[in-house]
């Protein structure tokens, strides 16, 4: 039985450290509790490089200091983060990023919370910039747990809701078939009037 939990406790291990490896992947952790909110951020060394190098044009990477790199990095997290509880936008206060050969964290805080946190609705378009990456957003208000997929599918969005002591997750598509369907409306449409005309005559 020790055998198997330890393997088991490996191999999840094993799936985050990949998940944070993973340049077209992000893992954030949002814990809410006692008005305070600590967000956690495990991000791939290689796509947080591209992400910068995409965003700040102006900078030249290969000679950039390494607090100036943080600075951009630090800066550039916190633009593309909207947080907003109860329908109030919450901002990122103190901040920390360790640097890594292949991973790089980052912690971030926001006080004076909420009470009775009803509703949480975030939007991360971090990382946007590189083709196909997801975000993962984890989020712990008290002993309540949920996870969140962000990708371009849902425009990088997600709301949570408390309801029944449980978080529930609001369904939301997103804009990108958007054109798409609207394309495949004008079809029909052009097809009915067709079809339409055809069979009067």
């Amino acid at each position: 039985m020790k055998k198997y939990m330890l393997f088991l406790l490996f191999t999840v291990l094993s799936f985050s450290s990949l998940l944070a490896h993973n340049p077209l992947s992000a893992l954030y952790y949002l814990e809410l509790k006692d008005n305070l909110g600590i967000l956690s951020i495990s991000v791939s060394q290689d796509g947080l490089n591209e992400a910068l190098k995409k965003q700040y044009l102006t900078e030249d990477f290969t000679t950039i200091t390494t607090e100036k790199y943080k600075e951009l990095a630090v800066r550039y997290i916190k633009d593309h983060f909207d947080l907003t509880l109860n329908n109030e936008v919450f901002l990122l206060n103190d901040r920390g990023i360790k640097l890594g050969n292949h991973q790089t964290d980052f912690k971030f805080l926001t006080d004076n919370l909420p009470k009775d946190i009803r509703t949480i609705a975030i939007s991360i378009d971090a990382f946007g910039e590189n083709d196909q990456h997801q975000t993962i957003f984890s989020v712990a208000l008290g002993t309540l747990k949920d996870k969140v997929i962000l990708n371009v599918d849902n425009d990088y969005k997600a709301t949570l809701h408390v309801e029944n002591n449980k978080l529930v997750k609001e369904s939301y598509r997103g804009t990108k078939h958007l054109g798409l369907l609207l394309a495949i409306l004008v079809l029909l449409s052009l097809a009915y009037f067709y079809w339409s005309k055809k069979k009067k005559i």
